[in-house]
């Protein structure tokens, strides 16, 4: 009811026909709005553009990686999940899985989350490294073989995600965060579990630690999705194309079918 304002307001102010499109930084955009029946077919993907790093050679990336190292980056907060983090790093331990989980951030759960690593006896694996600046972040993503990326809906985009396929991670990420799918192709550039399966986020972070092969190919294959597609430069020579075609009579181009 809250958006009934909303919808008469905007076509007020914008009779149908006009011609107003809609860059989705979302992939659940376009789904939104057009229950509203609002920019059909004038929805295009958009993203956010976080600084690319370029690697001519992806054996200096890679061979700074700890295969058994996973990442974890983030406000400490409900909807992006860093507790179910720690339950993954809770059950491989008891599986007697070598690994160690670097947690990013500060924020309001913060004090529970340490409490549950005492709780749980994960001093040993599991480190908080407090927050950082975005430069030292990338560092940190450039050492890590695994990222987890654990939030839900409430995630709009999650430029993290942008940064830490450009750093080569092999990204385990929740089918609910709104760059999710956009960026990840599951299991050719990274994987994908359904958002809240702790059991499923588990299985698969142990098939990537199993399998370290795989990582480097998921995290090479996530890296060229950035630096050849996903990426400012990219966006920006093809919003031209697009604003071009619009301009010269085609209202609902359909360009760039690669993403």
């Amino acid at each position: 009811l809250k958006y009934l304002p909303r919808l008469l307001k905007w076509n007020y102010r914008n009779p149908p026909g006009k011609p107003i499109y809609m860059l989705c930084a979302s992939a659940f955009t376009a789904g939104d709005y057009q229950k509203f029946g609002l920019f059909k077919n004038r929805c295009y993907k958009w993203g956010y553009f976080p600084e690319t790093r370029q690697y001519p050679n992806s054996d200096d990336l890679f061979i700074k990686k700890s295969k058994t190292t996973l990442l974890w980056c983030g406000r400490f907060l409900a909807w992006k999940h860093p507790d179910d983090a720690l339950t993954v790093a809770r059950r491989l331990k008891e599986a007697g899985v070598s690994f160690t989980l670097k947690m990013i951030g500060t924020g309001e759960l913060e004090n529970c989350l340490r409490q549950t690593i005492q709780a749980e006896g994960l001093q040993n694996c599991v480190e908080f490294t407090g927050p950082m600046p975005p430069e030292q972040v990338r560092d940190y993503m450039e050492k890590a073989g695994i990222f987890l990326f654990t939030s839900d809906r409430q995630e709009g985009w999650g430029a993290v995600l942008n940064e830490a396929m450009n750093s080569g991670c092999a990204v385990v990420a929740s089918h609910a965060i709104g760059s999710v799918p956009y960026l990840v192709k599951d299991r050719e550039n990274g994987i994908v579990y359904h958002s809240g399966s702790v059991d499923e986020l588990l299985e698969k972070v142990i098939w990537l630690l199993d399998r370290p092969e795989q990582q480097r190919r998921l995290g090479e294959n996530a890296c060229r999705t950035i630096t050849e597609l996903w990426n400012a430069q990219v966006a920006a020579e093809r919003f031209i194309q697009l604003a071009q075609a619009i301009l010269d009579g085609d209202p609902s181009p359909e360009l760039f079918q690669d993403c």
